[in-house]
């Protein structure tokens, strides 16, 4: 069944970006960064290594420009200085610049990882997040806060950047454990307490 698209614009002090909701728009990937003037000549991919390779395949063929991909497991341990420095490190060995594109598929923690990593690579190139979890959809995916963990703790070395567009892919849900799924209706309920008793009816 056709889905229309949802777009929602976040302001920021840093600019404006959308927020782009439907089904299989990060198949039709290209004309979405067209749309929003990201005419980069490269791509990094670091995928969720869960994600289904179809779906993978699908994304890397709307670019239509030379795309690399690195796959990571989703995992707190993983969300490190070590990967920040592979991913650096793999843009500087392939001559990335300021005007090409880091896209991160996965959760909140591939998310978090890799905006953080574009935030300080050339101090900032472009960065474009594709949640595929519910609760990265409805929460970690948006407001621009970065972070990796240490022995220390969680989050407690990061940055605040914003990405230039977040396709929120309903898609990518179907893939998911209903443990997953109820992760992030958990988060959408806590925000129905929050805001108003509306919402909350509504749900």
């Amino acid at each position: 069944k056709f889905m229309k698209v949802k777009k929602i614009l976040i302001n920021t002090s840093d600019g404006r970006y959308p927020i782009l909701i439907g089904k299989n728009l990060s198949f039709s990937l290209g004309n979405h960064l067209k749309k929003n003037k990201i005419f980069s000549s490269k791509f990094l991919l670091v995928i969720d290594n869960k994600v289904p390779g179809g779906l993978i395949n699908k994304i890397k063929k709307s670019l239509k420009k030379k795309t690399y991909l690195i796959f990571l497991k989703s995992s707190e341990k993983n969300k490190s200085q070590k990967n920040v420095e592979k991913i650096t490190n793999f843009m500087l060995k392939n001559n990335f610049n300021r005007n090409d594109c880091l896209i991160s598929i996965g959760g909140g923690i591939i998310g978090d990882l890799s905006a953080y990593a574009a935030s300080i690579f050339k101090r900032g190139l472009f960065y474009v997040n594709i949640p595929t979890t519910l609760l990265a959809q409805v929460d970690s995916s948006i407001g621009g806060k970065t972070g990796i963990n240490t022995k220390y703790g969680k989050n407690l070395i990061g940055s605040f950047y914003q990405p230039k567009i977040v396709i929120s892919d309903i898609s990518f849900l179907k893939s998911l454990p209903k443990r997953e799924i109820l992760c992030g209706y958990a988060e959408i309920f806590k925000h129905s307490l929050i805001s108003n008793r509306i919402f909350f009816n509504f749900l």
